[in-house]
């Protein structure tokens, strides 16, 4: 389902922006105009105005090119690809990310090729292309010796959910596992939800619902205490899913109940129509 590579898409997001504004006295005219285009994009972002925030990520991405700024110019275009997956134009969000991943003339630092590499096997799996996006998560792991540096849990989760949609539901469970240990171990809370959330998600491929309702409610948990709207969509259909497995029909209705009033809230007609066509099931 295209809400399940939505519930990932901020993996990146926080660790994007770019290295942190020169002081007052060293500033030049396109330094403000590069950084007056991010925050603007960032309110709009803020606002769910995703489409004017796509507008000035694109243009920060092209001041930051203009001055050979390559780590802004990886910043804006790895954000410019989250916001078009928002949008849902799958395609330019794949396109975003080809500065970083088929230029090498430029010296994009490693953190911002596995950040790209990483965001392409999402994008990957939103176009179901599950085999490439299993080929750019292992990419992305090989820049990540022995899954030691800061995105090992990022790159547990996005294995994790490759896995999934490729019928591997015991070694996804295995890889969402390892990932809620290092998230936990780094004190990294969005990543903690999202390995429960596809923990939760192996547990009910499995046949295990009640263990997938208690790891879903504990993504939920977190997700609520970020106010992080289109994870929570994502836990709420999931455990809708779940407690059908399990059962207990009324309480999967009033989860996608509340998942179909989250997805009205964001105005995501993706969304509520995924929603509603669950509920319409028997």
């Amino acid at each position: 389902m295209k809400w399940l590579a939505a519930a990932l898409l901020a993996l990146l997001f926080a660790g994007c922006g770019s290295k942190p504004p020169a002081p007052p006295a060293a500033r030049t005219q396109t330094q403000d105009r590069l950084a007056e285009a991010e925050s603007r994009a960032n309110m709009l972002v803020r606002a769910g105005d995703f489409a004017g925030a796509a507008a000035q990520y694109d243009e920060a991405r092209r001041i930051a090119a203009s001055v050979e700024n390559v780590d802004a110019v990886a910043a804006n275009a790895l954000n410019l690809s989250i916001v078009y997956q928002w949008l849902g134009r799958d395609a330019d969000a794949r396109a975003a990310l080809s500065p970083i991943l088929d230029d090498q003339r430029r010296n994009f630092s490693e953190k911002r090729r596995l950040q790209a590499e990483l965001r392409r096997a999402i994008v990957e799996l939103s176009l179901r292309n599950n085999d490439d996006a299993r080929s750019w998560a292992e990419r992305a792991a090989k820049r990540c010796p022995n899954l030691s540096c800061e995105h090992a849990a990022t790159i547990l989760n996005v294995q994790a959910q490759v896995a999934l949609e490729q019928s591997h539901p015991e070694e996804a469970a295995k890889l969402a596992a390892s990932a809620g240990e290092r998230a936990r171990s780094r004190s990294d809370r969005t990543e903690s939800a999202n390995a429960y959330r596809s923990l939760g998600r192996a547990q009910r491929v499995q046949g295990q619902p009640a263990s997938a309702v208690k790891s879903l409610e504990q993504a939920l948990a977190i997700d609520r205490e970020l106010a992080d709207p289109r994870k929570i969509l994502a836990d709420l259909t999931e455990l809708s899913l779940a407690a059908s497995a399990a059962g207990d029909r009324d309480a999967a209705r009033a989860y996608y109940e509340r998942a179909l009033t989250v997805s009205k809230a964001l105005q995501d007609n993706r969304g509520i129509a995924e929603v509603e066509a669950q509920l319409r099931r028997p």
